[in-house]
């Protein structure tokens, strides 16, 4: 007889629905004349770090 493992399944969390993993702006920073970032909700924080690093890079 073939040992066949059996299949198991798991749900951890909750459900994403479309509601929930669309994303929203969660900041928004105006950084000159016309210009403005835009920072949505889910961001990377590393991503969030580098670009606070950039935007006030230049605020001495």
């Amino acid at each position: 007889m073939d040992q066949q493992p059996d299949i198991v399944q798991v749900k951890v969390g909750h459900m994403l629905t479309a509601s929930t993993a669309r994303p929203t702006k969660a900041l928004q920073l105006k950084v000159g004349n016309n210009k403005s970032v835009i920072v949505y909700n889910h961001i990377n924080g590393y991503i969030l770090d580098a670009l606070m690093k950039a935007v006030f890079a230049h605020d001495n």
